[in-house]
């Protein structure tokens, strides 16, 4: 009786051999691991999830760097005009399109202080540019903290007895903590356009370059 408890025991605790070259199992043989992260990984790319969540997070923070930036230029450029009429003869200058009945020694100077006050203007451009695009990693990271995975319980029955290859429930939404990413009808109405096949793309933030302008 000991000896068929035991041997039951043993056989319990056999190992099976790894299922990818063969080989005994040891902690060694990194095999299967290796394989069940590149389907993990494979899985995830599937997963339409995945792709709303990207889709959603990124046309929100291009917008925001790209509504920011707006903002900006407009606030620079309203400075820059209000320089520029402090210029002596300037009105006069804007009056004659650029030849006002100036002397030409006279004129040279406005030409050099307009010119002066451009190229400082454009300067303060591609530097509110620059640290607008530099902010992506904080509003990229906003953008992902809003978004929301909800988990099935672990008592549900499509957990405990999984039927695999059987029509599942409808796939839960990813939902943000301001709003759905099914916001109304004729957004669901879209998505369902691009998972059978129609592949009318989303609606891309204006871009231009590396990142993206208006």
């Amino acid at each position: 009786m000991l000896a068929t408890a035991t041997g039951q025991s043993a056989l319990q605790n056999i190992q099976p051999s790894c299922a990818i070259c063969g080989a005994a199992s040891t902690p060694e043989c990194a095999h299967e691991g290796d394989r069940l992260k590149l389907a993990l990984d494979q899985a995830m790319a599937r997963w339409q999830g995945v792709l709303q969540i990207r889709e959603w997070v990124l046309i929100h923070a291009r917008n925001s760097v790209i509504n920011t930036f707006t903002q900006l230029k407009a606030a620079r450029a309203h400075a820059h005009v209000a320089y520029l009429q402090t210029l002596p003869c300037y009105t006069l200058f804007q009056t004659y399109g650029g030849h006002p009945p100036l002397p030409p020694q006279q004129l040279a100077v406005l030409h050099t202080q307009i010119s002066n006050a451009n190229g400082i203007f454009r300067q303060g451009i591609d530097e509110d540019w620059r640290r607008s695009c530099l902010r992506y990693p904080e509003v990229l990271d906003y953008y992902f903290s809003l978004v929301e995975v909800s988990f099935p319980d672990e008592q549900d029955s499509m957990v405990r007895t999984p039927r695999f290859g059987a029509q599942a429930k409808e796939p839960k939404k990813v939902k943000s903590r301001r709003d759905s990413l099914d916001m109304g009808s004729e957004k669901g109405k879209k998505r369902d356009r691009r998972r059978d096949g129609g592949r009318t793309p989303p609606p891309e933030a204006p871009m231009a370059g590396r990142y993206g302008r208006r």
